[in-house]
Protein backbone atom coordinates (compact mmCIF):
# COMPACT_ATOMS: atom_id res chain seq x y z
CA UNK A 1 0.00 0.00 0.00
CA UNK A 2 1.38 3.50 -1.01
CA UNK A 3 0.54 6.27 1.20
CA UNK A 4 0.47 10.21 -0.33
CA UNK A 5 -0.79 13.54 1.11
CA UNK A 6 -4.06 15.54 0.03
CA UNK A 7 -1.96 17.57 -2.44
CA UNK A 8 -0.02 14.65 -4.11
CA UNK A 9 -3.16 12.96 -5.03
CA UNK A 10 -4.73 16.47 -6.23
CA UNK A 11 -1.36 16.31 -8.57
CA UNK A 12 -2.03 12.99 -9.65
CA UNK A 13 -5.21 13.41 -10.62
CA UNK A 14 -4.82 16.52 -12.70
CA UNK A 15 -1.81 15.53 -14.42
CA UNK A 16 -4.31 11.66 -15.55
CA UNK A 17 -7.15 14.56 -16.36
CA UNK A 18 -4.79 16.72 -17.91
CA UNK A 19 -4.07 13.39 -20.71
CA UNK A 20 -7.40 12.11 -20.85
CA UNK A 21 -9.62 11.80 -23.46
CA UNK A 22 -12.53 13.05 -25.01
CA UNK A 23 -15.06 10.37 -23.49
CA UNK A 24 -13.12 10.28 -20.03
CA UNK A 25 -13.37 13.88 -20.08
CA UNK A 26 -17.17 13.80 -20.00
CA UNK A 27 -17.32 11.53 -17.33
CA UNK A 28 -15.01 12.85 -15.20
CA UNK A 29 -17.17 16.35 -15.38
CA UNK A 30 -19.85 14.19 -14.55
CA UNK A 31 -18.35 13.33 -11.40
CA UNK A 32 -17.00 16.97 -10.23
CA UNK A 33 -20.21 18.52 -11.48
CA UNK A 34 -23.18 15.98 -10.89
CA UNK A 35 -25.93 18.83 -10.85
CA UNK A 36 -25.23 19.75 -14.43
CA UNK A 37 -28.01 18.62 -17.15
CA UNK A 38 -26.19 16.06 -19.37
CA UNK A 39 -27.71 17.20 -22.29
CA UNK A 40 -25.87 20.90 -20.92
CA UNK A 41 -22.45 18.53 -20.31
CA UNK A 42 -23.47 17.13 -23.61
CA UNK A 43 -23.27 20.55 -26.01
CA UNK A 44 -19.78 21.72 -24.64
CA UNK A 45 -17.03 20.61 -26.42
CA UNK A 46 -14.11 18.34 -24.29
CA UNK A 47 -11.82 21.73 -24.04
CA UNK A 48 -14.09 23.29 -22.24
CA UNK A 49 -14.94 20.75 -20.12
CA UNK A 50 -11.40 19.83 -19.16
CA UNK A 51 -10.81 23.77 -18.59
CA UNK A 52 -13.88 23.65 -15.91
CA UNK A 53 -12.61 20.77 -13.85
CA UNK A 54 -9.08 22.07 -14.04
CA UNK A 55 -10.14 25.18 -12.65
CA UNK A 56 -12.16 23.36 -10.00
CA UNK A 57 -9.04 20.94 -9.49
CA UNK A 58 -7.06 23.96 -8.87
CA UNK A 59 -9.06 25.63 -6.41
CA UNK A 60 -8.48 22.68 -3.96
CA UNK A 61 -10.96 19.59 -2.79
CA UNK A 62 -12.25 17.85 -0.07
CA UNK A 63 -10.82 14.37 0.45
CA UNK A 64 -14.42 13.00 -0.38
CA UNK A 65 -14.01 14.54 -3.83
CA UNK A 66 -10.44 13.01 -3.71
CA UNK A 67 -11.77 9.61 -3.08
CA UNK A 68 -14.71 9.61 -4.96
CA UNK A 69 -12.98 11.36 -8.34
CA UNK A 70 -10.04 8.95 -7.72
CA UNK A 71 -12.19 6.35 -8.22
CA UNK A 72 -13.20 7.56 -12.01
CA UNK A 73 -10.02 9.18 -12.90
CA UNK A 74 -7.91 5.49 -11.62
CA UNK A 75 -11.31 3.09 -12.01
CA UNK A 76 -8.89 0.39 -11.50
CA UNK A 77 -7.38 1.57 -8.40
CA UNK A 78 -10.51 1.13 -6.19
CA UNK A 79 -8.81 0.60 -2.61
CA UNK A 80 -8.33 3.80 -1.23
CA UNK A 81 -8.99 5.24 1.90
CA UNK A 82 -7.94 8.34 3.76
CA UNK A 83 -6.78 8.33 7.22
CA UNK A 84 -7.58 11.44 9.30
CA UNK A 85 -5.06 10.89 11.96
CA UNK A 86 -1.95 10.42 9.51
CA UNK A 87 -3.84 12.94 7.03
CA UNK A 88 -2.86 10.64 4.26
CA UNK A 89 -4.24 8.84 1.46
CA UNK A 90 -3.74 4.87 1.49
CA UNK A 91 -3.74 3.59 -1.83
CA UNK A 92 -3.48 0.16 -3.56
CA UNK A 93 -0.72 0.65 -6.64
CA UNK A 94 -1.55 -1.22 -9.92
CA UNK A 95 0.87 -3.24 -9.43
CA UNK A 96 -0.05 -4.75 -6.24
CA UNK A 97 -3.74 -5.68 -7.51
CA UNK A 98 -1.64 -7.04 -10.30
CA UNK A 99 0.22 -9.17 -8.42
CA UNK A 100 -2.41 -10.57 -5.74
CA UNK A 101 -4.30 -11.37 -9.19
CA UNK A 102 -1.80 -13.48 -9.90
Amino acid sequence: MATITKQQAVDRLAQAIEKSNADDIVETYKEVFPAVPVADVKAKAPPALLQEIMAHVGAGLYVEEILDLWRVVFPWSRRVWFDEEEGLLHLEEESEWVSQAE
